[in-house]
């Protein structure tokens, strides 16, 4: 499938067909991670047979070969489709694709694979995604798809991307191996992951409780920030000079971004904290969005610092009192710090996030 996939994404770049290149790409990438992150969630086990044909250790539900195979021949049926005018053709391009998709569907039962609800339930979440990417791609050829709608598209497909490729026990490895090293060592891995994990926009809220788990309150606090700190400069830089001209022009373009490119200008200070302090934004994506404004990297960091400052110290004092209740059974205060930190992050949360959408109209 992989092979047929770069085949066909060769001919597309062949025909100066960007959009169709596009759309297969997402669909197909996109379609087989959302498979797997089912996977993950059922984790339904293979069928057993006495004599099987197959022995597969990975789960079960929904069957990835027929995902993949609704998928690839879903776009290539549609892209004939769109080239072709007689309908006799359309049909034949249709009927032949629902056929291969039967032919692998029936493969993956006949060797003992699979459940028939597990190809029939990739058959449907498949097809729900491909319809999904086909108008999207259709939409952004007729130019009815806004910019901003195709960015949160793909930050979607990134945290489907990371919740699926992040493996389960990588926080007990990292906390063992920093647990390991020398204190400085330590903490400067610590924030190297913190800080690439802010820039690829992965789930990244649970370092600063690990940062408290691990180092402690004080130096985690320490630890946590400066990861925060490397990511905001960093993304600022790429952001600043390394992002296509296109993208640079594109998102100066939007009013919102104009908006704020001059309240940034007259108070970059109160500006940039406000924005840090916005939950519902990924860290990360603010960098790289205030990197395109006219903010004073000085003033950008400082206010970048004050800006997380609240969060971090919450969520830090969460991870030093949550390892001090689990770690040795826990007394009662440290089940009262737990718990007070627990209801401090949720009212920093609820309280700052509204008032911070509302001073910014976001």
């Amino acid at each position: 499938m992989t092979l047929w996939t770069a085949a066909f994404a060769a001919v597309l770049a062949r025909l100066r067909e960007r959009y169709w290149i596009l759309t297969l790409l997402v669909a197909v990438a996109g379609g087989m991670l959302v498979n797997q992150l089912l996977k993950s969630a059922y984790e339904r086990l293979r069928p057993r047979f006495d004599e099987p044909l197959l022995e597969l250790s990975s789960f079960s539900f929904p069957s990835g070969h027929t995902a993949g195979a609704v998928l690839f021949y879903g776009v290539l049926a549609a892209f004939l489709v769109s080239r072709f005018y007689d309908w006799r053709r359309r049909s034949g391009a249709v009927a032949a694709a629902i056929a291969m998709v039967a032919l692998v569907a029936f493969s993956r039962l006949y060797l003992g694979a699979h459940y028939l609800s597990d190809v029939l339930a990739a058959t449907c979440s498949s097809t729900v995604w491909l319809v999904l990417c086909l108008a999207g791609g259709h939409a952004l050829v007729r130019k009815r798809l806004e910019l901003h709608v195709l960015f949160a598209a793909g930050f979607m497909l990134l945290l489907v991307a990371g919740a699926v490729l992040t493996p389960d026990a990588w926080w007990s490895r990292l906390e063992d191996a920093i647990e390991d090293m020398h204190p400085v060592v330590g903490t400067l891995l610590f924030c190297a992951v913190y800080a690439t994990a802010l820039l690829l926009l992965l789930p990244a809220w649970p370092f600063p409780i690990a940062a408290g788990a691990i180092f402690g309150w004080a130096w985690g606090t320490l630890a946590a920030l400066a990861g925060v700190a490397i990511s905001a400069i960093v993304g600022l830089l790429l952001a600043r000079y390394a992002a296509p001209k296109h993208l640079q022009r594109a998102a100066r373009a939007r009013k919102t971004f104009k908006a704020i490119d001059h309240a940034v200008a007259k108070e970059p200070w109160k500006i940039v904290a406000l924005l840090r302090m916005v939950p519902a934004i990924p860290c990360g994506l603010k960098s790289y969005f205030l990197g395109f404004t006219r903010v004073p990297p000085g003033e950008y960091l400082a206010a970048t610092i004050a800006g997380v400052a609240p969060d971090v110290l919450v969520k830090v004092w969460l991870g030093a009192a949550g390892r001090g209740a689990l770690g040795s059974g826990g007394g009662a205060l440290d089940w009262a710090l737990l718990g007070a930190g627990i209801a401090a992050m949720v009212t920093l949360w609820v309280v700052v996030g509204r008032t911070v959408r509302a001073r910014l109209k976001i």
